[in-house]
């Protein structure tokens, strides 16, 4: 199982890399400095003066929730790279191994058909070899079922997440932009300063603390992704378990059928077959 761990580690990590990024994002924006909060603190404190700098400081709200959508957005498109990277470097590396385990199972061949002498050692080592392709097809087979099902539902997971982040800006901006009018709407008809300004205020609070339950309640992808590892891993291990128990039948009959007239070294072979099944077929 040795190799089993680092290739499933390595997927669980990378399928953690940036899930979780969204939430702080989006909350850290409404405590940041250049956020929300900010720009209501620099109104300034004459009220008088709110209609006439409100224009200037209404392109500021607009330029601010702007840069959180795109800035989210850049987000989004950097961690799917990662994660296809990280992917295709995992697809490649497995294939290359497998591509090793391949070349050391026909050498393993090679060897025993070396050391067959009647027609029946012969067909006892076709026989065995057929028996352990078919295990190493059935394995491989179930391995690229278990990760391929993990991506899917890992892909699932991090899209719903992604049209909830947006869904949840895109309100914001809509909040902002209704308020923005308003203010704007008043300050044009001739209200009083002061009310625009407190009324502005009122809104602002108010699209804030939605953004803040709502952000809450999108679900965080990081616990699921960890629950579709643990489904991949044990249908990687249950895979592995099949194919130990196929190999060593598979060994077990090649050793009957050479008997008494096989010699140390075929015995040694099939027995390095038997306890290191890297050498027979890898471990995926």
């Amino acid at each position: 199982m040795k190799n089993i761990k680092p290739i499933t580690a390595s997927l669980a990590i990378i399928s953690m890399v940036g899930f979780t990024s969204f939430i702080p994002a989006v909350s850290a924006a409404t405590s940041s400095n250049k956020g929300l909060g900010a720009a209501v603190a620099g109104i300034g404190k004459n009220q008088n003066n709110f209609c006439t700098r409100f224009s200037t400081l209404s392109q500021k709200y607009e330029t601010s929730i702007n840069a959180q959508i795109s800035n989210q957005q850049n987000r989004v498109n950097t961690e799917a790279q990662t994660i296809q990277a990280d992917r295709q470097k995992s697809d490649s590396t497995l294939q290359q191994d497998r591509s090793k385990w391949a070349q050391d199972r026909q050498a393993i061949y090679a060897k025993l058909n070396g050391k067959a002498t009647t027609t029946a050692e012969k067909q006892a080592v076709t026989t065995f070899q057929n028996a352990i392709e078919a295990a190493v097809t059935t394995r491989e087979s179930a391995v690229d079922s278990a990760r391929n099902t993990f991506r899917q539902g890992e892909d699932q997971l991090i899209s719903q997440h992604q049209t909830a982040v947006k869904q949840l800006l895109t309100t914001l901006q809509s909040s902002i932009q209704s308020a923005i009018q308003q203010a704007s709407s008043q300050c044009t008809s001739g209200t009083a300063p002061a009310t625009v300004r407190t009324t502005f205020q009122s809104a602002l609070q108010t699209a804030r603390t939605a953004r803040q339950t709502e952000a809450q309640q999108i679900d965080k992808v990081g616990t699921q992704v960890q629950q579709l590892a643990q489904t991949r891993n044990s249908a990687i291990q249950q895979a592995m378990q099949t194919y130990q128990s196929a190999m060593q039948a598979a060994v077990a009959q090649l050793r009957a059928a050479f008997g008494q007239s096989a010699t140390s070294d075929t015995s040694n072979t099939t027995s390095s077959a038997n306890t290191n099944s890297a050498n027979i077929g890898g471990n995926q």
